[in-house]
This record gives structure tokens, sequence and C-alpha cells, in this order.
């Protein structure tokens, strides 16, 4: 393993803890607990630290994470071995339904990191005067579920993208991400539905997706939806 190598799997080598579901953390911290009533969710929760999209430009290392409702960005500079963005408030930008698109202003600079359905990424970095300083195509693209002893089931997708029905007749959209919550809404076969948020149930193994369908959010199985 080469020096940069090393350097980028140590700036990454924090997540291991960052997104140790929250069960775990505190039992490490006190002890066996009495198993919550309430189903375990891992992703996107608020007490989850969760990487949102990983990928490598020739010259840069790019991380989108979530920290509990907010995204924020990491760029690692390969060539001169230099973090040169921690933290960088982000958010999600308006694009065509083929991509998935972040936006991080420092002021000095705007930081754009996109990933298409076919998981191609660029990095794009623009100066305030809107010159391009800075424009790569991405390789080694991650779209992270956090580690742990569970492989949930469904599509696994980023927040922020727009997906199709897949279910025969209709998605029933549910008051809460489990089997069995209150059903409050429908989308039918084919319809697209904005995607809100993520996260995966222990308790039933799916992927469970909050979405908006004609002014009714709720959520959806990520086995009956695909990202556009």
């Amino acid at each position: 393993m080469n020096r940069v190598s090393q350097r980028v799997c140590l700036w990454l080598a924090p997540l291991a803890l960052l997104t140790a579901p929250p069960a775990l953390a505190a039992e490490a911290a006190s002890g066996p607990s009495t198993p919550s009533p309430v189903p375990a969710t891992w992703m996107a929760q608020e007490s989850i630290v969760e990487t949102v999209l990983f990928f490598e430009t020739e010259s840069m290392a790019v991380r989108i994470y979530r920290s509990g409702a907010n995204l924020f960005m990491n760029l690692y500079n390969k060539t001169t071995d230099v973090v040169e963005a921690q933290g960088i408030p982000a958010q999600l930008a308006p694009s065509t339904r083929d991509q998935t698109v972040y936006k991080a202003d420092q002021g000095e600079a705007e930081r754009i990191a996109r990933i298409n359905v076919m998981g191609e990424t660029e990095l794009e970095i623009m100066a305030p005067n809107g010159t391009v300083v800075l424009k790569e195509s991405g390789f080694n693209a991650v779209v992270g579920v956090p580690a742990g002893s569970i492989d949930f089931r469904g599509n696994n997708f980023a927040p922020g993208t727009p997906a199709l029905v897949l279910s025969a007749e209709a998605a029933r959209l549910r008051s809460a991400p489990r089997l069995g919550s209150a059903i409050i809404g429908a989308a039918p076969r084919r319809a697209v539905v904005e995607v809100i948020d993520r996260v995966g149930n222990s308790e039933d193994g799916f992927i469970w997706y909050q979405v908006t369908y004609q002014g009714t959010t709720g959520w959806v199985r990520g086995d009956l939806l695909q990202p556009t």
C-alpha cells in the first residue's frame, strides 16, 4: 500500500466507529441493557454519522456524509497530502433526474460532487467569479450503508434521488419505516416519487425510503423502488 492510499485509509478509518449502531455504542459505554421494543434503524438517524457518497478523482478523495439531518463535505488532496476541506456544510442541489448533486460553498470556492444512476462521479471546484478551478471524473465510488451484522434487503441508493415505483400494483406509503405501521397513502406502479431519507430496519431487514408523492410523505420498502 503506497503512502497516499495509507493516508486515505486513515482519513476514512473513524467511519467504522462513527457508523456503529447506537445499540452497540450504548452497550460499550454502560454494559448490556434490556432491548428496546422499538425496532433499531441504522441509516440516516440523528445519532448516526453516515457516509452518503465517497469517491476518488485523479487528485482528490471526496466524502459526503450526513450527521443528523445535515450534510457535510470533506476533500483530501492526494497530491499535496492535505485535507483541503473538512466538515463544510453541503446540500442537495436541484438536478436532472439521472444524477444526484451535492454542493458545498465555503466562500472562497464552490465544490460540487455529482453521481449519476450509472455510478459515474465527478468533482467540480469553482472560484467565486465562476472560473472552473478543477473538474475531474471520479472512480471507486461508494454509496454507503453503515457496516453491520445485517444485510438489508432492497435497492440501495442515496436520498435526493427520484425513484420509480416497481410494485405490482401500488406501493404503500407508511407512517413509519417498518412493516405493520399505518398506511397513509399509495403511489401507483411506474410513478416517480421524490426520495427524502433512508433507513435500515434491523427488525424486518428492509431498507426503507421516506418519499413524497402528490403531497403525501411516507415510508416505502426499498425493494419496491428503483432510482431513475
